[in-house]
């Protein structure tokens, strides 16, 4: 398969779904009264707040990308499937499984499923762009498993 995405692209979908991932921070610490969630949802949302940052000034170093098209549109309507495979990129979704949060241990669990998407996403957007950028979308990759780490201490304390 030829090269599909670049650097730029990876990181435009990681500011996206650091976007959203503040949106279920923030919208999930308002269903509970649980000082030590509170206190880890909102390390969570300041943490996808300055990961945007970064990612901001990241896409600002990289180049622009004009894909190949069998026909107008078409890397677009690629991109759209590609970006709803992730449980924070459809706000559509998001909106709906918040909304299913009915326990601390529901928010929890869907904390921790949304960070290991962002890991599987961005490891599939890894193989994809040149080689010479690997290492900022690696970058992405572990700054998300800082977040499953802090997640599973919160589990383990409670």
């Amino acid at each position: 398969m030829g090269q599909l995405l670049n650097v730029s692209e990876a990181v435009e979908f990681a500011i996206y779904i650091e976007q959203n991932g503040y949106k279920f921070y923030v919208e999930t610490m308002k269903k509970f009264n649980d000082e030590k969630l509170m206190e880890l949802f909102q390390f969570l949302a300041d943490e996808e707040l300055k990961h945007e940052k970064t990612f901001r000034g990241l896409l600002k170093k990289t180049g622009t990308f004009t894909p190949p098209e069998s026909y107008p549109g078409e890397y677009e309507a690629y991109m759209k499937d590609f970006l709803k495979t992730h449980a924070l990129a459809n706000d559509e979704a998001l909106q709906k499984k918040l909304a299913d949060i009915n326990t601390i241990d529901d928010a929890v669990n869907m904390a921790l499923d949304f960070e290991k998407d962002s890991i599987v996403l961005f490891t599939m957007v890894k193989k994809y762009i040149e080689d010479q950028n690997k290492s900022h979308v690696e970058t992405i990759i572990q700054e998300e498993i800082s977040h499953i780490l802090k997640i599973t201490q919160y589990m383990h304390g409670r």
